[in-house]
C-alpha cells in the first residue's frame, strides 16, 4: 500500500517516501499539465541514450544455469480491453503508410557477430492489422517537450486505464533535481505513420521518476524507469486504456538472471521510426539492467519487454515455465553507441534489489489517477 497517504493531486515536485524501503520516489505534476504537443510530433526527435563503454558484463563470457527461480517474479495483470477489430476490416485511415523505401533500416536487423553468443536476436515490422489488436495497440509513441524545450520521442506502454510505464529519461534529464521534468507530453497509442485514428492520444497529468534517476541519471544502473499519469483521452470524458485496454506488468523480483522477453518501440532507425517494430531475444541480467541484443536505436527508448507476449493460450498446466501473458518487466533504457556490437539495455521495473521498490511507485501514480478519473481508473499493488 501507500508509503503515506494523501488525496487530491499532488502539486509540483514531491519526494514520496516509502514506508517499506530507504529508496523514495520523485514525483511532479506539469505546470500545465492539458497542454498538448500534437504540433510538436513531426519535428520531435528519437530520444537516445547511450553508453560510449559497453558493460563489461556485455561482453564476457555467460554461463546459462538452468533450474528454479531464486525468486519468483510478482506481477499485476492487465485487460485485453475491447473486442478485436476485424483483421478483414481496412486499416483506418491514417495508420496504413506507403510502402517502406528500400534501404531505410540502417543497419539491418540481424544480430551481434560473433555467432557463439547470446545476443542473436530478430527484429521485424508489427504490421498494420496486427498492430491496432490487443496487445500490441497496449503500446504507442510518447511525445513530449523536455526541460530544455526541445521536442523529443519516446516509446511507452499502458499498464492501466490512464497510467503509462517508460524510461525514467523519457520523464526527466536525470541527476538535474526539480529542474529536469518534463513540461508537457501526449500519448499516442498504436501510432502508425500518424497519430491513431482509432484510438486517439491522451495528454499528460503527472510523472514519476525513481530517486536514483532524479538524483543521479546513470544509466545501467537500474533506475531508468518511469511513469506518466494521463488526462482522458483527448475529446472525451473516458480513460484512453478503456479504448485499448492494457499490459500486466511485473512489480516485483522483475530482475532475473536470464528472462525471454519481446520488445516492443519505435526506434527512429527502422521506417523513420513511424511503424511499431517488435524485438525477440533472451536478455541477461548484469545486476543492474538487463542486457540484449538488438538493432533497435533512439525512439525505442521507453519501449515495453515483454512476456509471453500474443494471445495463444491452452489448458495445460507447464510446471516451472511461468503461467502470466503480456507481462512488462522492464524498459529499453540505454544503447551503445558503436554499431559493432548491436546491443541495448533495459532496466527492470523492480531495480537491482528491488531498489525502485515499483510497488509504491505504482501506488503514488495509481492514486494519483484515481484523483483525476475516480477509484476505478486503478487497483493499489
Amino acid at each position: 500500500m501507500y508509503g503515506r497517504a494523501f488525496t487530491g493531486l499532488l502539486t509540483g515536485t514531491v519526494v514520496l517516501m516509502s514506508a517499506a524501503s530507504s529508496q523514495a520516489q520523485v514525483g511532479h505534476r506539469l505546470a500545465n499539465p492539458r497542454a498538448a504537443v500534437a504540433a510538436a510530433v513531426a519535428t520531435a526527435t528519437p530520444m537516445a541514450r547511450t553508453l560510449d563503454k559497453l558493460p563489461a558484463e556485455a561482453l564476457g563470457p555467460v554461463t546459462i544455469t538452468l533450474g528454479e527461480l531464486a525468486t519468483t517474479a510478482q506481477v499485476m495483470v492487465g485487460h485485453p480491453g475491447p473486442a478485436a477489430i476485424p483483421i478483414a476490416s481496412p486499416v483506418p485511415t491514417g495508420q496504413q503508410p506507403a510502402a517502406p523505401a528500400v534501404g531505410v533500416i540502417t543497419p539491418e536487423n540481424y544480430g551481434y557477430g560473433a555467432y557463439q553468443s547470446i545476443y542473436h536476436y530478430t527484429d521485424y515490422l508489427v504490421s498494420a492489422d496486427s498492430q491496432v489488436q490487443a496487445p500490441q495497440r497496449f503500446s504507442g509513441w510518447f511525445v513530449f517537450t523536455a526541460a530544455n524545450g526541445g521536442s523529443y520521442r519516446c516509446s511507452a506502454a499502458l499498464i492501466s486505464r490512464s497510467i503509462l510505464v517508460t524510461a525514467g529519461h523519457c520523464v526527466h534529464a536525470g541527476g538535474t533535481g526539480s529542474a529536469g521534468w518534463i513540461r508537457s507530453g501526449t500519448y499516442y497509442p498504436a501510432y502508425r505513420s500518424g497519430p491513431s485514428a482509432t484510438y486517439g492520444a491522451a495528454t499528460v497529468a503527472w510523472v514519476i521518476t525513481t530517486s536514483g534517476w532524479y538524483s543521479q541519471g546513470a544509466l545501467d544502473q537500474g533506475y531508468d524507469v518511469g511513469l506518466v499519469v494521463l488526462n482522458n483521452r483527448t475529446g472525451t470524458t473516458t480513460e484512453i486504456g478503456d479504448f485499448t485496454g492494457w499490459f500486466g506488468a511485473c512489480f516485483r523480483y522483475c530482475l532475473q538472471n536470464f528472462w525471454y522477453n519481446s520488445q516492443l518501440g519505435y526506434p527512429g532507425n527502422y521506417y523513420d521510426g513511424e511503424l511499431m517494430t517488435r524485438g525477440e531475444h533472451l536478455e541477461h541480467s548484469d545486476g543492474r539492467d538487463f542486457i540484449l541484443g538488438s538493432g533497435m536505436q533512439g525512439g525505442s527508448s521507453g519501449g515495453p519487454h515483454v512476456t509471453n507476449l500474443g494471445d495463444l493460450s491452452d489448458a495445460s498446466v507447464n510446471q516451472g515455465q511461468f503461467p502470466y501473458r503480456n507481462i512488462i518487466f522492464a524498459v529499453t533504457s540505454w544503447g551503445y553507441v558503436s554499431d559493432i556490437y548491436k546491443i541495448q539495455g533495459a532496466s527492470s521495473l523492480s531495480g537491482p534489489n528491488e531498489i525502485n521498490n515499483f510497488p509504491t511507485m505504482f501506488n503514488y501514480a495509481c492514486a494519483t489517477a484515481r484523483s483525476i478519473h475516480g477509484q476505478a481508473s486503478c487497483s493499489p499493488v
